[in-house]
């Protein structure tokens, strides 16, 4: 007779005959209870996918247009779901995630500037809140005089920032935004 623990807590008792079949149990079982731990050891990684649904919603409404404070909320609603979700994402698109949140914060904070702001009056590429935001990403410098020589741009500032963070949504398999 021999007794042998498995990894599921279960102590199996075998008695050896000629027979071949309590092997081929004493296997199956063995089998059984290490995909079972197996499959409780691990965590679906699944926030990927939750996470690019988040963006997408943000990224259809900026498109669309939207206020600050509507688009602060939406970019305070995805940040929450991408820490909730940190834990349930690949390890390799977390930086991802982090990259697309940093192009949406600077976008909010592009708006917030301007609804502060509150003038019709062309900001001065000289501006050194607009060069802090060149100097973080340098494709901003793309919306200085885009439209006129030395302004800053707002709205290609902010569509760049969006076209940046949808150019990241395919690595999360979501698809782009239509045309």
């Amino acid at each position: 007779m021999l007794s042998v623990p498995m990894p599921c807590g279960l102590i199996y008792s075998l008695r050896f005959s000629d027979s071949p079949l309590p092997s081929v149990f004493l296997s199956l079982s063995l089998s059984a209870c290490l995909f079972l731990v197996s499959c409780q050891e691990q965590t679906p990684q699944t926030g990927h996918r939750v996470i690019a649904e988040a963006v997408r919603s943000l990224l259809n409404k900026a498109y669309a247009g939207v206020d600050y404070p509507t688009y602060r909320d939406e970019v305070h609603k995805l940040e929450v779901i991408i820490a909730k979700e940190q834990d349930n994402t690949p390890a390799r698109l977390r930086s991802k995630a982090e990259e697309m949140l940093g192009y949406l914060r600077t976008a909010e904070e592009i708006l917030r500037w301007q609804a502060e702001k509150n003038t019709t009056a062309s900001p001065s590429a000289n501006d050194p809140l607009i060069q802090e935001w060149i100097g973080r990403y340098s494709f901003l410098s793309a919306a200085v005089g885009s439209h006129t020589p030395d302004v800053f741009d707002v709205q290609t500032a902010l569509t760049l920032l969006w076209d940046k963070t949808n150019a990241v949504l395919p690595q999360f398999q979501v698809k782009s935004r239509p045309l």
